[in-house]
């Protein structure tokens, strides 16, 4: 299963504009939209929501010429090429296949789903009926992740051996119940931003599976408030030496109760790669490669974001940036290609699988089956 897998959805010689449609409207869906318009190639036109005079007020606002009162309604416009859905997270699995079922490419606001089991369901929808499917994750598709997996796989920092990172906001002003973090079935700091850090494993180690995950947690409102979390990697014989490149360790922590720097390096046995603050909307890289103990050598790579200035007020913030995954996701639909190699359906599988562990060694519960998700990947 590559990314090259071919689709139904588009033509590889197509070069009109790809057509998106938007499931929600709510502030992640209002950022995105906005970030498509300054996007080439792309464009929004259609949104749905289930309350109808939210979707037509959303519309007028973004310039999006159809609005609809319902999720069908919008699944069934056959002038729409894909759909964003960006709903709250424990809506993700259920809007996600229905988009699969009607036929239409699917972009899924991260988390794809709140369980691995439902998450290889999905990819396994999706490969069976050819249809484009993608996580978003936005940080894979930014220009200075990119430099970061050429230099992880060029050797220029050797073998990476651990990777450390945080990941931070304060939710203290966030009412209790009715703000989206306390909700029992997808809030939580796990869920909201861990994947942001899970991920970078799969960067530092691609190819390998997950070995070993070690997590505690402080509770607020009886959701995971700060988490811990070290995870192994490994490629190939489990019982060998750390220093044959096979093992490599994933450190990082999120919470809710601090802003915190939000900075990750990548330590390799020659040299190390920082990626400056904010890590999770990547614009400045540093490379250091070692020049005998105590020295180094610095090379600094810069991907400053377009300007957007002219969207503010933004929601969340860098939300231009999701100016490349959509760039990506269109290039992928014209390839005629069901996957983004950004982003590919091992990956959400392996994100899933490791979320889940998180939460039941911090929560007590999750919704993973016997046996890893991981493991049971589409054959």
């Amino acid at each position: 299963m590559t990314p090259s897998s071919p689709s139904h959805t588009m033509s590889l010689e197509s070069e009109r504009n790809i057509k998106w449609g938007i499931l929600s409207s709510g502030k992640i869906s209002a950022d995105f939209v906005k970030a498509m318009s300054i996007t080439e190639g792309a464009e929004c036109v259609a949104i749905a929501a289930r309350d109808g005079e939210k979707a037509a007020a959303f519309a007028k606002e973004y310039g999006i010429p159809k609005s609809y009162d319902s999720y069908d309604k919008l699944l069934q416009d056959p002038e729409i090429d894909v759909v964003y859905v960006g709903s709250i997270a424990d809506q993700h699995a259920k809007m996600t296949k229905m988009c699969l079922e009607a036929g239409k490419a699917t972009v899924c606001e991260k988390p794809l789903t709140l369980s691995a089991a439902d998450s290889v369901e999905l990819v396994r929808m999706a490969r069976d009926k050819g249809i484009f499917l993608c996580e978003g994750l936005w940080t894979r598709f930014f220009p200075a992740m990119a430099k970061v997996r050429q230099v992880v796989d060029s050797g220029e920092i050797g073998t990476v051996v651990n990777v450390q990172g945080d990941f931070g906001w304060c939710n203290v002003d966030c009412p209790y119940p009715e703000d989206r973090i306390w909700n029992p079935l997808s809030g939580g700091m796990t869920y909201d931003i861990a994947v942001y850090m899970a991920h970078l494993g799969q960067v530092a180690y691609p190819e390998s599976s997950v070995e070993r995950i070690q997590a505690m947690a402080t509770m607020k409102n009886g959701i995971d408030q700060t988490v811990l979390c070290n995870i192994m990697f490994s490629n190939g014989n489990q019982k060998v030496d750390d220093q044959t490149g096979q093992k490599g360790m994933l450190q990082f922590y999120v919470t809710g109760a601090a802003n915190t720097e939000e900075r990750v390096t990548f330590q390799g046995s020659k040299g190390r790669i920082v990626i400056d603050s904010p890590a999770h909307v990547p614009s400045r890289i540093r490379v250091f490669k070692d020049a005998g103990r105590g020295k180094s050598i610095e090379s600094i790579f810069d991907f400053p974001l377009p300007d957007d200035s002219w969207g503010a007020p933004w929601n969340y913030p860098g939300s231009i940036g999701f100016t490349y995954e959509i760039q990506e996701v269109c290039k992928a639909l014209r390839r005629g290609e069901t996957q983004c190699s950004q982003v590919t359906w091992e990956h959400s599988i392996q994100l899933a699988t490791m979320i889940d562990e998180i939460i039941r060694q911090t929560r007590g519960s999750t919704n993973l089956q016997e046996g890893s998700q991981e493991e049971k990947m589409i054959a």
